[in-house]
């Protein structure tokens, strides 16, 4: 997965498929830094949830599935 990706969370708790767009793949230096080693192994991603008011979620990689990716 990428930057710019559309992913979803098709397990996800809400009970539907909400659209979300990967922002980051790298962790900001402060969660290196502070933040436990799951961070800092690149095994989560920052992304921006259609339905989430513009906060940034960082995401475990396993549970996203990408449905269009960035060129």
């Amino acid at each position: 997965m990428k930057v710019g990706d559309l992913v979803v969370m098709p397990n996800s708790s809400v009970g539907r498929e909400v659209t979300g767009v990967v922002v980051s793949v790298t962790p900001p230096e402060i969660f290196i830094r502070e933040k436990p080693s799951w961070y800092r192994a690149g095994k989560r991603l920052a992304v921006v949830w259609s339905d989430g008011g513009g906060r940034i979620d960082w995401e475990p990689r396993e549970w996203l599935e990408v449905i269009s990716e960035s060129r």
